[in-house]
């Protein structure tokens, strides 16, 4: 159970992001005068719970593995969260829906500082980017790129590959990558507007407190 703690108190630092590669080139830009359909496929369109088993990676071989259990609300962005042990003890229980209530939070999860990073991580996997598209084209490499600026000065790349593939590439002011989304190959998810989420994702986190989750859809 401690190391399940520590873990996830190292996974929630603040990270550093000298150094690392900035938004996907787009190599034929295309207009901006609608936002492209294309662009949301990633993200569920209603409202919808969703329980995954997660596996965390660190540096030097470290892993934990927990479950999480997400309600979302597309019209609203509304979040209700769930994180426990595999055994079933809740490490962290709440709710946001434009403010924060912590339903139940086990040290080291009950500051506010965990609390918000892990609503900002669910925000990116489930919801669409809440600013403006400021650019959109097609990469060297055959990919869609939709890519938008959120009220927090950070920029988006949503990439869209062939054979339902994409990857959804965070960056800070500066340009610099701080989170990479991405579908796995040999999960492929549905091809159907209406179930996008695939099977298998994986978050990286960069920097020099790097970690990786994969979340296996259970349910």
């Amino acid at each position: 159970m401690r190391s399940v703690y520590l873990l996830l108190m190292i996974l929630f630092t603040a990270i550093s992001c000298a150094g690392l590669p900035g938004p996907v080139p787009i190599e034929r830009p295309l207009s901006l005068d609608v936002d492209d359909n294309r662009c949301r496929i990633p993200f569920p369109d209603r409202a919808g719970q969703f329980v995954h088993s997660i596996r965390a990676a660190m540096p030097g071989g470290h892993q934990a593995v927990m479950i999480g259990i997400t309600a979302v609300f597309p019209e609203t962005g509304t979040i209700e969260c769930v994180m426990m042990t595999i055994e079933g003890l809740v490490l962290f229980d709440a709710r946001y829906d434009g403010r924060m209530t912590i339903h139940r939070a086990m040290p080291p999860f009950d500051s506010m500082d965990f609390a918000r990073g892990l609503i900002e991580d669910i925000q990116l996997i489930f919801f669409p980017p809440d600013g403006p598209l400021i650019a959109s084209g097609i990469a060297d490499d055959g990919a869609f790129v939709c890519r938008y600026r959120t009220d927090r000065d950070r920029t988006i790349d949503i990439v869209l590959h062939g054979d339902h593939l994409w990857e959804i590439r965070q960056y800070d002011p500066d340009s610099r990558l701080i989170r990479s989304l991405k579908t796995d190959p040999g999960s492929r998810g549905p091809a159907e507007r209406q179930d996008p989420i695939p099977a298998r994702l994986k978050l990286t986190a960069f920097g020099p407190s790097e970690y990786a989750l994969t979340l296996d859809l259970i349910e």
